[in-house]
């Protein structure tokens, strides 16, 4: 049977889980909540009915953890299916490297230059932004090592943590497989699971790190870390086999989603007490893991173009979007910053600071088309950037212009 070489369903999930991240942003840092937070933001015990209404932001950070599982499954997907076809992953490390060089960095390396001299040329004089970041914070964000730093963990912009510690994961794949090959991916998952519970037990009780979003103080940067958050990423890859072997076909949806509900109810009240900390981003992954095999599964297809379907839609296209939104969604708000923090007005705030996500929505898609849609599939020759690509490939050791078809992932 011919599959998609992607899913709607999980384009959906990550325009969800980039609409979580930026109204996180948009909120989770300035709302007042009625009771005590999970993240950074600040409760209290007299709030209003406003602050209630608004507390679901206050979870829009859990995006990140959802994004992980994504990915897992995302890049797996192929590599499970040529398994299935051919008893083998077929992993030639080059050429994945380099697709996801050519398909992930030119849209990374924009925003972070451009967002490195937004902030340069504005800290000083005016009160859009704050301290300027230094020529080490942008050479640790160019080479993608800030993340094993607390000194440039959060630098230039706070979300490009998570994009170091994607690089992470990507660097440890031929691992991951290697133990997929030798011990079986459900075995190898336990494993490396509890490799990272010892690791964050560790981490935390001796060494006193914490949660980045649970824990208001750092440091961060070992729980932010590869062997801290790769449950979540391996839960994905495992999904992929799952999928493949069509064992999604075998499930309803809805007990799905009731087991993703449970999980992840748990997990929240994993927050609540911190040495249960160990467990929560895992809770939280593998609760997102059962959501995803509930969107996988085979449902109707709405041809008719229904309020519902009409939403569905929109989702994917916000997913399709999702890594610009998610690479350039914060800078887009600090130019509102200035005047709307002043408002004395809680409910005006978050109006208009929902206005300002909404606005640049339809700005990010524009960067979208010029800036990461050019890179979304490896150039054939006669394209533009063939010549660039091919003088990487060579650079990197591949002789072959068959690398111009490698496959969208």
């Amino acid at each position: 049977m011919t599959q998609k070489p992607r899913l709607d369903s999980i384009d959906a999930l990550r325009g969800i889980a980039a609409l979580m991240v930026a109204g996180y942003h948009i909120w989770g840092h300035y709302g007042v909540y009625p009771f005590p937070s999970i993240g950074v933001v600040p409760w209290t015990k007299s709030a209003g009915i406003f602050s209630y209404l608004v507390s679901p932001f206050r979870w829009g950070y859990l995006g990140v953890g959802l994004f992980l599982v994504i990915s897992g499954f995302s890049i797996h997907l192929s590599f499970a299916r040529k398994r299935d076809a051919n008893g083998n992953y077929d992993f030639e490390w080059r050429k994945f490297y380099l697709r996801r060089l050519w398909r992930l960095y030119p849209a990374y390396a924009v925003s972070v230059i451009g967002t490195y001299f937004l902030l340069l040329f504005t800290a000083h004089g005016t009160d859009l932004v704050g301290t300027p970041p230094t020529v080490l914070d942008l050479a640790s964000h160019l080479t993608l090592t800030h993340g094993y730093f607390d000194r440039y963990f959060y630098g230039i912009v706070h979300v490009y943590w998570s994009l170091a510690l994607e690089f992470q994961l990507y660097l440890a794949y031929p691992i991951f497989l290697y133990g997929f090959r030798k011990f079986g991916i459900s075995r190898s998952i336990v494993v490396l699971s509890v490799v990272s519970l010892i690791w964050r037990y560790v981490v935390m009780n001796v060494y006193h790190y914490q949660l980045i979003s649970v824990a208001s103080t750092g440091p961060y940067a070992p729980m932010g870390f590869l062997l801290a958050r790769m449950p979540e990423w391996l839960f994905g890859a495992w999904l992929a086999e799952w999928f493949v072997r069509g064992g999604n076909r075998n499930y309803r949806r809805l007990p799905l989603a009731l087991a993703s509900i449970g999980v992840l109810f748990i997990a929240i009240l994993s927050t609540l007490t911190e040495p249960a900390w160990i467990l929560t981003d895992l809770l939280f992954g593998l609760g997102f893991a059962f959501s995803i095999a509930a969107a996988i599964v085979p449902g109707k297809q709405f041809m008719v173009p229904t309020v519902k379907n009409r939403l569905y839609r929109l989702l994917v296209w916000t997913g399709t979007i999702s890594y610009s939104l998610y690479l350039f969604h914060m800078q887009l708000s600090w130019f509102a910053n200035p005047w709307i923090r002043d408002l004395s007005s809680a409910p005006l705030q978050f109006f208009l600071r929902v206005v300002v996500l909404l606005v640049s929505i339809p700005i990010i898609a524009v960067i979208y088309r010029f800036v990461e849609a050019p890179f979304l599939s490896a150039p054939r020759p006669g394209q533009r950037f063939f010549k660039l690509y091919s003088s990487i490939a060579k650079f990197i050791g591949i002789k072959s212009e068959a690398t111009a078809a490698l496959p969208s992932n």
